[in-house]
């Protein structure tokens, strides 16, 4: 097992996704930048202003990769530490759909990133909804997936990923053990492998999902499903209530049932915790 940290360029990121059949997507790498999510959001609002889509006519996506992010940002207004040589990198995508209708995709980039991480680095995966990937009920990798209305009908999402290689040195209070993927993975792969492969696999699965929407994932969510059939603690405005998760539904809600009552739970509203 060896933690050797490759460097990332943007011909090193080209030639990645090139090798994945990927040729249409406009990459920036930083050496250091407070938040790649916070990056493309900002060219998202700014093209929004300008009545046109964020991702330019020729490209895909667009990807934003930071070798260190200083300032990333979590669920919640969490931040996400990490330090220099860290997996952190967010994609700008352009859907055809109103947001009210891409709710169920944070779920979708769970479970891209869970099956690139179960193809690449060999890893039985498990995702909490709705944005924590974990293997061996340790905490590996963070989520968040941002819709933002653009011109003309068109949602920008910008999809954010950071994925511990090395353990950050100030980890802030977690429900979870946090973990790195060298510490999981007797061959974890090349940065640039990995991002660029979850990249691919998103892309993909926003346009699939942008024709078929969540039933075309249902399944794909039900082998990753860490919470199904556990019990949790669903907090929600200082009110703790105990149930138990049985799946989600088609808008990437939590389900969950007490007292044979079924609710739906929205991540906006709760935090929830194993019982």
């Amino acid at each position: 097992m060896t933690n050797t940290v490759s460097v990332l360029t943007t011909d090193v990121m080209h030639k990645a996704l090139a090798d994945r059949g990927v040729n249409d997507v406009f990459v920036e790498v930083f050496d250091s930048l407070p938040s790649t999510s916070a990056y493309l959001s900002a060219v998202a609002q700014q093209t929004k202003a300008k009545s046109v889509n964020s991702v330019e006519a020729r490209y895909r996506a667009q990807l934003c990769v930071a070798d260190w992010q200083t300032n990333g940002s979590g669920r919640r207004g969490k931040s996400w530490v990490t330090d220099r040589g860290n997996v952190t990198f967010s994609l700008l995508l352009s859907l055809q759909k109103p947001p009210a209708e891409l709710l169920g995709l944070s779920l979708v980039t769970g479970i891209c990133v869970a099956e690139s991480l179960s193809a690449q680095a060999n890893l039985s995966v498990q995702l909490k909804w709705p944005n924590d990937v974990l293997v061996e009920g340790k905490k590996l990798c963070g989520l968040l997936t941002e819709l933002v209305s653009g011109a003309n009908g068109v949602t920008n999402v910008v999809v954010g990923v950071g994925i511990n290689y090395r353990l950050p040195t100030n980890i802030e209070h977690s429900d979870y053990e946090i973990v790195s993927l060298p510490m999981v993975s007797e061959h974890p792969p090349q940065r640039s492998t990995l991002i660029s492969d979850i990249g691919a696999r998103l892309i993909e699965s926003s346009t699939l999902f942008e024709q078929q929407g969540w039933p075309a994932f249902a399944d794909r969510w039900r082998q990753f499903d860490y919470l199904k059939g556990r019990e949790v603690r669903v907090i929600n405005a200082g009110v703790e209530e105990q149930a138990t998760a049985i799946g989600v539904n088609d808008n990437g809600a939590l389900l969950v049932e007490k007292n044979a009552q079924t609710t739906a739970v929205y991540s906006g509203e709760v935090s929830v915790r194993l019982a």
